[in-house]
């Protein structure tokens, strides 16, 4: 049997070099997801949410890109399409 994972994920293209400001941003809005990367060299990042903090989630990357700019939300994958 196949374990099912209730999770939400939000693909998000970041410069490499600015993952660990985006961790502690997110760490520091009170955790509403965990980052997670498959190559910490590419620019791309999985937040993994809760399917009760992923609206919360969705409000809190507006403030964060007030500090990072260069943030650009892909938009929702299903977990199967994580390449982690």
């Amino acid at each position: 049997m196949e374990k099912v994972i209730k999770a939400k994920v939000l693909l998000v293209k970041i410069p490499p070099e600015l993952t660990g400001l985006f961790t502690s941003l997110i760490d520091g809005s009170g955790r509403k997801a965990i980052v997670r990367t498959k190559d910490a060299q590419k620019d791309v990042v999985y937040l993994i949410a809760t399917p009760d903090t992923y609206e919360e989630l969705l409000s809190i990357i507006p403030y964060i890109k007030k500090h990072i700019p260069h943030i650009e939300v892909l938009g929702q994958i299903d977990t199967a399409q994580m390449e982690i």
